[in-house]
């Protein structure tokens, strides 16, 4: 699963579960269940929040931030699609997170 791991995580582009399983020589269905049983996520959900690290990466350097190139740096398909998938796995949007971010990146603050 190296490999796999390598091609999601690489800088050349996203890569498809079917492009990765095709280059390892597994059907789609018999990579996802090695993966997901070595990895412990499934190939799309270790895809997304791979994204989504990256973008919180990226928000919090805190410099003025535009979301729609953040998006789109990032593999989101749109701005839409970036705010949908962050807000999942932050419980905020990525104006919010900006604005509470503290200097740990994975933590804001708890509001009363």
């Amino acid at each position: 699963m190296g490999f796999a791991l390598r091609e999601f995580q690489g800088a050349a582009g996203v890569r498809t579960v079917a492009d990765v399983s095709g280059k390892i020589g597994l059907s789609s269905r018999r990579f996802i269940q090695v993966f997901t049983d070595e990895v412990g996520l499934t190939p799309k959900l270790f895809c997304r929040v791979r994204r989504f690290q990256e973008a919180v990466q990226r928000i919090g350097t805190g410099q003025c931030v535009n979301r729609a190139s953040v998006a789109l740096d990032c593999g989101y398909f749109d701005q839409a699609h970036f705010i949908h998938d962050f807000r999942a796995f932050s419980g905020l949007n990525p104006s919010a997170y900006a604005a509470q971010r503290t200097e740990h990146l994975n933590h804001v603050p708890i509001l009363d």
